[in-house]
């Protein structure tokens, strides 16, 4: 009876060490984990002086908010450089609006170590056209829009995968980038 119990397993286990769902074509796309977006703003005066340093008395941080979809978020102080770049993938986790310090990579070949505001994360898989309005606490107003659309995952001739959205960034209307800076 044992023989006869281990013969009608033996095909589920030859069977379990194949997968039927296999695509030898490449046919299928890959998953994709779209990348969180955060967004980074420094704010500086004509001379140069960071305004976001949180020991100046006519400094930008406290009372400043921002507003995204409708709920408004005060700034966090959380004086440590931003968190490195995770090595897998994990979902957006919405941490308000921070103030951190030390290095930021404002363009590929420049960094400073300066005080900066952190805003996120956004979903980067979502579609979006969503205005971040920034109330600093002199009652100014500056408006970063964020647009995010098109996520393709498309299949080229070659059969390489193409991966692909379209993001935008608007500073007060006009092209911009991310990092975003602000004179004042």
């Amino acid at each position: 009876m044992k023989r006869f119990f281990f013969s009608l397993l033996f095909p589920v286990f030859l069977l379990a060490g194949c997968n039927i769902f296999d695509n030898p074509n490449g046919d299928t796309p890959p998953d994709v984990d779209w990348y969180p977006v955060s967004v980074f703003i420094t704010v500086q005066d004509k001379n140069g002086r960071d305004l976001l340093d949180p020991s100046l008395t006519d400094g930008y941080v406290h009372g400043t908010t921002l507003k995204y979809k409708g709920e408004t978020f005060g700034v966090r102080s959380i004086l440590t450089s931003a968190s490195s770049v995770p090595t897998k993938a994990y979902l957006a986790r919405m941490q308000g609006l921070r103030l951190s310090q030390g290095p930021l990579s404002m363009s590929p070949t420049e960094q400073r170590n300066c005080y900066y505001l952190v805003f996120g994360e956004i979903d980067g898989a979502l579609d979006l056209d969503e205005d971040l309005v920034i109330t600093w606490n002199d009652g100014t107003e500056d408006v970063i829009h964020y647009h995010c659309a098109n996520h393709k995952v498309e299949k080229q001739a070659d059969g390489n995968w193409f991966i692909d959205c379209e993001r935008s960034w608007q500073l007060n209307k006009q092209s911009s980038t991310n990092p975003f800076q602000l004179v004042k």
